[in-house]
């Protein structure tokens, strides 16, 4: 089962159906660009983008073309990187190393190698976000604006996309966010149903794993499996192929 955003499954479920895999597109959240303006940028401003939604929004309607000059654009993960270089020069793009969790601490360490002097940064987010960065950021001299450009919903399932979950056949499911675990958990109390007695997760973040174990913590041991992947299409592949053949 696949939860990521509509739009944002189609070749990873292609390819995991050409390796034998049965697979369901379950969107766990809508995204919806919201009637707000992207920032003036001006030399010596940072300008952060939260993940690939950020982007997408940034650059529809009232796009920044061309990206001025001596403006700084950091990406949270690699897979929001590699949006950005389609509309900003890639020595301007800051994001953490490879092997980095796509995190605001990992970008945290990325800016600070970069010895920006502190000046104006902008935080391209959904309506809702942490704080931790912004928070950081003010604590190192930086003026810190976060802008909402997209409000992400969670999609309330139906009874059998639900019962797929609940049921007894052996799922791997991909979540990507906490927003996501959450929409999921509410889709399934809304039809009088509970997470499967066993459970095999592909997901990005510790911190996503964490809040599983928690929704499991009364269970058998065993009763949970996660894998943490890399956020790119052949990571995500490979980790969710290897979850679903470890039954």
């Amino acid at each position: 089962m696949l939860t990521r955003p509509e739009g944002r499954n189609t070749s990873l479920a292609s390819a995991l159906r050409a390796a034998g895999l049965t697979v369901i597109e379950a969107p766990a959240l809508a995204i919806r660009r919201l009637d707000a303006a992207v920032p003036r940028l001006v030399a010596g401003d940072l300008c952060i983008f939260v993940s690939r939604q950020a982007v997408d929004a940034c650059f529809d309607g009232e796009a920044v073309t061309p990206w001025p000059d001596g403006v700084r654009a950091a990406a949270v993960g690699a897979a929001t990187a590699r949006a950005l270089r389609d509309h900003v020069p890639p020595d301007l793009i800051l994001a953490p190393d490879q092997d980095a969790p796509p995190d605001s601490e990992s970008l945290l360490a990325a800016i600070e190698a970069a010895h920006l002097t502190p000046g104006r940064a902008h935080i391209l987010r959904a309506q809702r976000g942490r704080d931790w960065l912004a928070q950081q950021l003010q604590a190192r001299g930086w003026h810190v604006t976060c802008h909402a450009l997209y409000q992400r919903s969670p999609v309330i399932w139906d009874r059998a996309t639900c019962e797929v979950l609940a049921g007894p056949d052996a799922c791997t499911l991909l979540l990507t966010s906490p927003e996501a675990v959450e929409a999921v958990d509410d889709s399934l109390r809304r039809q009088g149903l509970d997470w499967p007695i066993a459970l095999r997760v592909v997901t990005l973040h510790e911190r996503i794993a964490r809040r599983l174990q928690c929704l499991y913590a009364d269970r058998p041991a065993g009763a949970l499996a996660v894998r943490l992947s890399a956020p790119d299409e052949a990571a995500l592949f490979q980790a969710i192929l290897a979850s679903a053949r470890s039954a």
